[in-house]
C-alpha cells in the first residue's frame, strides 16, 4: 500500500519535527503489526511545502530524517495553508503517478501509533457498509485535556448551521470534514481533483468534503481519536468583538487578508450554498460597515 504524506509549513520548525516523528511512529507501528498478521504493509512518501521558512525547517528535516522519502517543496511564504497544501499536493501527483492513498495532514497534528490504523479502518468501513470510496477525517483532541475534541467533521442542521462530531466508536458520517488528518484515496482525486485554487488558506477542507459527498464519496469521520492538535480558531462573536475597535480602513484590509478573507468565505458561500449567497453577502457587509449592529442581529438569530 502507498501512501503520499501532505504538509505545508511556515516558521513552525519545532513542531513540523514532531508531527513527522509522531507519523513515522505511527507508521512503524502499523507495518510492525502487519508484517506479524502477514498483511500489506505502507510505504510512506511525504512532500512537504516549506512555505519560506526562516527558521531553517527544511534542513531540520533533512537531517532528522536522511532515511525517509520526504520532498521538500518551497514557497515563497505567501501561499498560506491551502496553498501550501494544493502545491505539495501537486507535486506528489507529478512525481509519484499513482498512490493508493494521500494523507493530509497539518505541521501541528501529532499522530498517535494508532493513527494510520483508525484512518484505513474506516476506509474499510466505508467501502464495506456503505459500498464506496470516501475520506475520512481523523478526530483529533486538546493534549492538555483529552476529553476537548479540536478537530474532526460536522454535521448541518435544517438552519445550516455545524455541530462538530466526537468519536462513537464506530466511523460516522459527516456533511464537511477538517483536513488535520485527512485521508484521501486515489479514486476521489481522480473523480474531483484536489483543492479548489479560489482558497488560499481556509475553507478548502470544508469545500472539498462537500464536493466529495456530493460526488458519491462519503465523509467519515474515525470511531476514535487518534492525534493531538490544539484548537487555535478565533471565535466568531470575539472576531467581531475585535472588528468592531477598528476603524472601516482597518476592517476592510484586516477582512482583505488570507486568514479571515471575506471574498473567499463568500466564493465558498456561493459554490455550495448559492441560495444562502445573498443573505450572507448582506450580512457580511454589515459586519464591515457596523460590527455591533452585525453582533445584535446574530444576537437575535441565536448565533452568537
Amino acid at each position: 500500500m502507498k501512501i503520499a504524506a501532505i504538509l505545508t509549513c511556515h516558521n513552525r520548525k519545532e513542531k513540523t519535527l514532531r508531527s513527522l516523528r509522531c507519523l513515522f511512529a505511527s507508521l512503524e507501528v502499523y507495518n510492525a503489526k502487519r508484517n506479524n498478521l502477514q498483511g500489506g504493509t505502507i510505504t510512506l512518501t511525504v512532500y512537504l511545502t516549506d512555505d519560506g521558512c526562516t527558521d531553517g525547517t527544511a534542513d531540520a528535516v533533512n537531517q532528522s530524517f536522511p532515511e525517509r522519502q520526504i520532498t521538500i517543496v518551497n514557497g515563497d511564504g505567501n501561499l498560506f495553508w491551502a496553498g501550501g497544501m494544493r502545491k505539495a499536493w501537486r507535486e506528489a501527483i507529478g512525481k509519484e503517478g499513482r498512490v493508493d492513498f494521500f494523507l493530509l495532514l497539518n505541521d501541528d497534528t501529532f499522530a498517535f501509533p494508532t493513527m494510520l490504523a483508525e484512518l484505513l479502518a474506516t476506509h474499510r468501513y466505508c467501502t464495506t457498509e456503505l459500498g464506496k470510496t470516501g475520506i475520512y477525517s481523523g478526530v483529533t483532541c486538546d493534549e492538555r485535556d483529552t476529553s476537548i475534541i479540536t478537530y474532526s467533521g460536522d454535521v448541518f442542521d435544517n438552519q445550516r448551521r455545524l455541530t462538530r462530531l466526537g468519536p462513537s466508536g464506530k466511523p460516522q458520517r459527516v456533511d464537511v470534514t477538517n483536513a488535520n488528518a485527512l485521508l484521501v484515496p486515489q479514486a476521489v482525486v481522480d473523480d474531483i481533483g484536489i483543492f479548489y485554487d479560489g482558497y488560499t488558506h481556509s475553507c478548502a477542507d470544508n469545500d472539498y468534503a462537500i464536493q466529495a459527498n456530493r460526488h458519491g464519496h462519503p465523509a467519515l469521520i474515525t470511531a476514535h481519536v487518534c492525534a493531538y492538535c490544539e484548537f487555535d480558531h478565533k471565535d466568531a462573536k470575539n472576531e467581531t468583538m475585535k472588528l468592531a475597535t477598528m476603524n472601516y480602513a482597518e476592517r476592510k484590509k484586516y477582512l482583505k487578508h488570507p486568514l479571515h478573507s471575506d471574498p473567499e468565505y463568500l466564493e465558498y458561500i456561493r459554490r455550495n450554498f448559492p441560495k444562502l449567497y445573498p443573505i450572507t453577502w448582506t450580512l457580511r457587509h454589515i459586519r464591515l460597515i457596523c460590527p455591533k449592529l452585525y453582533i445584535k442581529i446574530n444576537e437575535l438569530r441565536g448565533i452568537y
